[in-house]
C-alpha cells in the first residue's frame, strides 16, 4: 500500500511538472497578448482562456502518453531509437489507438477557432503534431514509426468529420456563441495560426524544459 501511494504521489509530480512546462510558454505568449489587447483598447474574453487551457491539457496528456523526447534525452548517454518507414508495417491495437488518441484534436480545433473550420487545416494540424513527436522520440529510445504518423493524421481527420456531420446535424448555429474568433488583439490571419502557435510553444517547453532524470 505504501509503494502504490508512493508512485501515486511521484506520478502525480511529474505529471504536474510537465503540465508546467507546457503552460509556462503558453502563458507568457498570452502575457503578451493581453497587453497587446489593452494597448488596443480591446478585451479578452473569459472563453478564450477556457477553450486554449482545454486544448493545452489535451496536449498535455498527448506528450504524457507518447512521451516525446527532450533536450535531457539528447544530452543523456542512452540507446537511440530505431526508425520505421514502411508504411503498414503493423496495423496492430496501437494503430487504432493512435487514432482514437488523435480524434479530440479534429474535433477540438474547429469547435475552438472559428478560422480553423476547414479540413486541409486540422489535417495539416494534426501531421505537425504527430511529426513533431515522431522526430523527437529519435532522441529518447523510442521507435519513429511511420505508421504512428499515418494513424495520427487520419484520426484527427475522422475527428473533423466527427465535428462536421454533428454541426450539420445539430444546425449550423449550434454553438456558436461559445466558439471563439481567437484573440481580440491580433489580427485575423494570427488568429488562423494561433492553434499551431500555442502546438508549437507547448512543445518547446516541453522539449526544453522538462527533465525527469533530475528529479
Amino acid at each position: 500500500m505504501k509503494l502504490l501511494c508512493s508512485y501515486l504521489i511521484d506520478d502525480g509530480v511529474y505529471n504536474i511538472y510537465l503540465l508546467i512546462t507546457i503552460l509556462l510558454p503558453c502563458l507568457i505568449y498570452q502575457g503578451v497578448m493581453k497587453i497587446k489587447a489593452k494597448s488596443n483598447m480591446k478585451k479578452m474574453q473569459a472563453k478564450y482562456y477556457v477553450g486554449v487551457y482545454a486544448f493545452l491539457v489535451y496536449l498535455w496528456a498527448v506528450f504524457k502518453v507518447t512521451g516525446i523526447g527532450l533536450l535531457a534525452d539528447i544530452i543523456r548517454p542512452g540507446i537511440r531509437g530505431g526508425v520505421n518507414l514502411r508504411p503498414f508495417a503493423d496495423l496492430g491495437i496501437g494503430f487504432w489507438l493512435n487514432i482514437v488518441m488523435f480524434l479530440p484534436l479534429g474535433i477540438v480545433t474547429p469547435c475552438i477557432w472559428k478560422k480553423c473550420e476547414s479540413v486541409r487545416y486540422t489535417v495539416r494540424l494534426g501531421f505537425a503534431v504527430s511529426l513533431l513527436i515522431e522526430c523527437s522520440q529519435i532522441f529518447n529510445g523510442r521507435a519513429t514509426d511511420i505508421d504512428d504518423l499515418i494513424a495520427n493524421t487520419s484520426g484527427a481527420c475522422l475527428g473533423y468529420v466527427i465535428w462536421f456531420i454533428t454541426r450539420k446535424i445539430a444546425g449550423k448555429n449550434c454553438g456558436e456563441k461559445c466558439k471563439m474568433a481567437g484573440n481580440y488583439s491580433v489580427t485575423m490571419a494570427e488568429r488562423k495560426w494561433e492553434p499551431a502557435i500555442y502546438v508549437a510553444l507547448a512543445f518547446l517547453g516541453t522539449f526544453f524544459l522538462y527533465n525527469p532524470y533530475a528529479i
